[in-house]
């Protein structure tokens, strides 16, 4: 199941989605889609240090503003 969704922007470094407004991380898909249930808060839950090591600069100033 796929929803569009107009805050999601693509971190290509580490193959996921961030909702931009919510700070939700989703994994991307092999045909760049993304499964809404399987959401990940960057404010509530842990996320692997592995993740968060192979961030992109760019990527993890789009992240930052959550952690």
């Amino acid at each position: 199941m796929n929803e569009h969704n107009p805050n999601l922007v693509e971190l290509k470094s580490v193959g996921s989605w961030l909702d931009e407004t919510r700070g939700i991380i989703y994994p991307m898909m092999s045909n760049g889609e993304y499964w809404i249930e399987e959401g990940i808060s960057l404010v509530e839950d842990e996320i692997s240090a592995e993740w968060y090591k192979e961030l992109s600069q760019e990527d993890y100033n789009l992240v930052k503003p959550f952690l």
